[in-house]
Parts: structure tokens; sequence; C-alpha cells
């Protein structure tokens, strides 16, 4: 009577008849097809990832010009009333170049200050 319960495994009983059968071939079915679009799902995805680079670069190229537009007509404006506006960013146009912190940096040089340790 004790050892009774050891004579069958109790997985044995849960796990088994067309039920199991029928979720086994469901879940090996659905990891097959998870895998069979896998690819498809990374090109989908490489694909919009692409369009939204290309539309923030023609959205920020717009941008970029209307600023520099902008700038322009100020600064045409300034010359011709010769009044300072504060409300106007008065700075070159904006450089769209990959070395733009060098030609920044090559306009204005400044001076480094040594730390010595007897000051605070």
């Amino acid at each position: 009577m004790i050892y009774q319960q050891f004579q069958r495994s109790p997985m044995q009983t849960r796990i088994s008849g067309p039920r199991a059968w029928l979720a086994m071939a469901i879940s090996l079915s659905l990891i097959c097809l998870s895998l069979f679009l896998l690819p498809f799902v990374l090109l989908f995805g490489a694909i919009t990832l692409g369009c939204l680079v290309l539309f923030s670069r023609v959205y920020m190229a717009r941008q970029v010009a209307k600023f520099n537009q902008a700038q322009a007509n100020a600064h045409q404006h300034d010359h011709t009333t010769e009044e300072p506006h504060s409300h106007v960013y008065n700075s070159v146009n904006i450089v769209r170049e990959s070395n733009a912190k060098e030609t920044h940096r090559m306009r204005q040089q400044g001076r480094t200050f040594e730390h010595k340790e007897d000051e605070h």
C-alpha cells in the first residue's frame, strides 16, 4: 500500500494521450513558424529603421535650411536697421560637417590654466 504510489510515475497520467500529442504538435509548429518568420521580421525592422533615418535626415536638412534662412534674414535686417536684436541667435550658420568641433575649435582658441596643488 505504501509503495503503490511509486509503481507508476505521476507524470505518466498527466502527459499522455491525444491531447499531449496535439499540444506537442502545436508547440513544434509554432516554434518552426517563429523561426521561419524571424528573418522577415528582422528585414522589416531594418527597412523601417532605414526609412526612419532617411526621413529624419531629409526633415532635419529642411529645418536647418529654414533656420539658416531665418538667420540670414535676421542678420541682413540687423545690418539694414543697425539695431541689435537680443532675441536673435547671433552665430554663424549651422555647419553640417563631421569635423564641426575642430572647425569651431580652430576659430576660437582658448587658454588652458594648469591647476596648482597649493591653490584651492
